[in-house]
């Protein structure tokens, strides 16, 4: 006895209710049918971002994945991530700041160099970052800064 060919819906990537994924365009929010993968099916490209930072995976860090649509939605995100540039103290202070919430015991220099893959002068590039983003903050009374009392 052979085996039955698999369905085409076989295919089709599922939740846990049994219902499609659908997903919406990184661009634009148009519905997207995940799965199929040709002709106008969605892209998927790898875009750097020095704000993303990965809890579980630090390979990642500085780039983020989107989903678009079309050509156009791609060459529109595209865009919109050039316009935005890459501040590598920003990724390193988000390393250090998973380091260290990793760590609520603390770390020592060498520990957090260590942890973070980063050298000394980039952890203190890192560190002047977030202080001068907590005074910015501070200043503007933006969400981030130390609460009133």
């Amino acid at each position: 006895m052979e085996p039955e060919e698999p369905d085409e819906d076989e295919f089709v990537d599922e939740n846990d209710d049994g219902e499609p994924f659908l997903d919406t365009c990184d661009q634009c929010d148009g519905l997207l049918q995940l799965g199929l993968y040709e002709g106008d099916d969605p892209l998927l490209t790898v875009l750097p971002d020095s704000s993303a930072i990965y809890q579980d995976d630090p390979k990642r860090d500085g780039t983020v994945m989107v989903m678009v649509c079309s050509a156009e939605c791609l060459q529109k995100i595209e865009e919109r991530f050039r316009q935005r540039p890459f501040v590598h103290e920003e990724l390193w202070a988000g390393k250090i700041v998973r380091a260290i919430m990793g760590h609520p015991q603390g770390l020592s220099p060498r520990e957090l160099e260590r942890e973070t893959g980063l050298k000394p002068s980039q952890i203190m590039a890192g560190l002047s970052w977030l202080e001068e983003r907590r005074r910015r903050s501070k200043q503007s009374g933006e969400p981030g800064g130390p609460v009133a009392g």
